[in-house]
């Protein structure tokens, strides 16, 4: 196989990307990040992993089923874009989908009370109900409503041109990744979540020159901290879930913080803590050699799992679909692992597994189409002050963001978070009409980087 295709394939997806970028900007089309985000994590897990390929210090590793899994990503990244910038807007024209009506008025508390209801989710997550089925499903889903709440907070505060409280409420937001090392010993759960919220914000800046620069600096410093964090992981893990004290776990953390290494391209063992756990492109050209030689496609079994996992465990208790890639990563690839890895499967590999290339690229197309749908509702009710309806649909828009995880996860989050969205909201809203208090100013004009939400958009 000729591997000189591979920065090739690389500047296809920085090319894919740039393109996204100035659509949106040249049809103003509206987006609270989510779009973004779902790229930006597929990018973490495939565009970064093969990118390490062509660095000088990893020239002695084979980069073959990478470069063949990432022409598969590529593929993806393809069709994601004309789901969202073509597919899209039509089903926008055609009023295929509600879209935002009214005025309301903001109400200072209402994201305040999101992050207390999101927290409260949290440690309910270290409680007996993370047992109970279908409940554990929907506390889970709760968990990110702290996410939506920071969101609403540095909204609020872009609105009314306060740049410190907007900082304070970034700064704050470390606080995500930091509980779910200190309560889970995972940092990529409330990594995902810092760094959907970090889009959220580039949203409201107008200077693709600052956003950037500034998105230059989140990845360089992310990488750093990832491959810190790698180097400490079994210590933290041990030490979490050896169920040592609140202290100890500080106290790691601490020694992980103070002894940083600001990551290196040209140091092989920084290149290899990242090929060990963010190269997804490796585990798909696996299966795409694997499934050549024994034609052992799924052919719609995961697809048919994800649809079955919407039924709630609770109807239906004997219910066979588990979250969880389980053995479908060694079952496509042939490759054994060791007994408890956790491998998530990915919905490269996913889509690939059931119909191949064509998977691939009607898999992304659809995602496509359904991640901007939601942040193009997001972000039209958030225009209009409207937070309830910016939590309505921002909610399942995160849940789509799993890229790295089954179908199976996919779609029982994104109902479980329709399902938090709505009841959430009921209790807020009613606290809201019993208390005046609750009551807010009368709307101010959204900034300019919202008011696009609600003008048309060619297609």
């Amino acid at each position: 196989m000729d591997t000189s295709k591979l920065p090739e394939l690389l500047l296809y997806w920085m090319v894919l990307m740039a393109i996204l970028a100035a659509v949106r900007r040249r049809w103003r089309m509206p987006g609270v990040g989510l779009t973004f985000a779902y790229l930006l994590n597929l990018s973490l897990i495939h565009l970064v992993g093969a990118a390490i390929y062509i660095l000088p210090a990893y020239q002695s590793h084979d980069p073959r089923l990478t470069e063949l899994g990432f022409q598969q990503s590529v593929y993806g990244v393809a069709a994601f874009l004309v789901g969202g910038i073509v597919i899209t807007p039509l089903v926008i024209k055609k009023g295929l989908l509600p879209r935002a009506t009214g005025t309301h008025r903001p109400d200072s508390r209402l994201p305040k009370a999101y992050i207390a209801v999101g927290a409260v989710s949290f440690f309910l997550m270290s409680t007996f109900v993370s047992r109970v089925p279908t409940a554990s499903a929907i506390v889970a889903s709760g968990t990110q409503l702290v996410l939506a709440g920071f969101a609403l907070c540095c909204w609020q505060a872009w609105r009314d041109r306060d740049v410190r409280r907007l900082v304070f409420w970034l700064v704050m937001a470390l606080s995500m990744p930091l509980m779910t090392l200190l309560t889970h010993g995972f940092l990529s759960y409330g990594a995902t979540a810092l760094l959907t919220l970090l889009i959220f914000a580039s949203t409201l800046v107008q200077s693709p020159w600052r956003v950037s620069l500034a998105g230059a600096l989140v990845v360089y410093l992310g990488l750093s901290v990832y491959v810190s964090y790698m180097r400490d992981r079994d210590e933290i893990r041990a030490s979490v879930w050896g169920r040592e004290s609140v202290s100890d776990r500080v106290d790691h953390l601490l020694d992980t913080a103070t002894s940083i290494e600001l990551f290196d391209p040209a140091e092989p063992l920084h290149l290899q803590r990242i090929d060990s756990r963010l190269n997804q492109n490796m585990l798909v050209g696996a299966t795409v050699n694997q499934l050549s030689q024994t034609d052992g496609y799924a052919r719609g079994e995961t697809f048919w799992d994800a649809l079955l996992a919407l039924v709630p465990r609770a109807l239906w208790p004997e219910k066979p679909i588990r979250a969880g890639s389980g053995d479908l990563v060694t079952r496509f690839t042939g490759i054994d692992f060791a007994e408890g890895t956790s491998v998530g499967i990915g919905q490269v590999m996913e889509f690939y597994a059931n119909f191949g290339t064509a998977g691939v690229v009607i898999g992304f197309l659809v995602m496509g189409v359904l991640v901007t749908a939601l942040d193009w509702q997001a972000a039209e009710r958030l225009a209009r002050s409207d937070m309830h309806g910016f939590v309505l649909w921002f909610l399942p828009g995160v849940a789509l963001l799993q890229v790295g995880g089954q179908l199976v996860e996919l779609t029982a989050s994104a109902a479980a978070s329709l399902i938090v969205a709505l009841l959430v909201n009921k209790y807020l809203h009613r606290l809201q009409t019993k208390d005046s208090a609750w009551v807010g100013p009368p709307v101010a004009p959204a900034p300019p980087s919202f008011t696009p939400a609600t003008r048309h958009v060619r297609p």
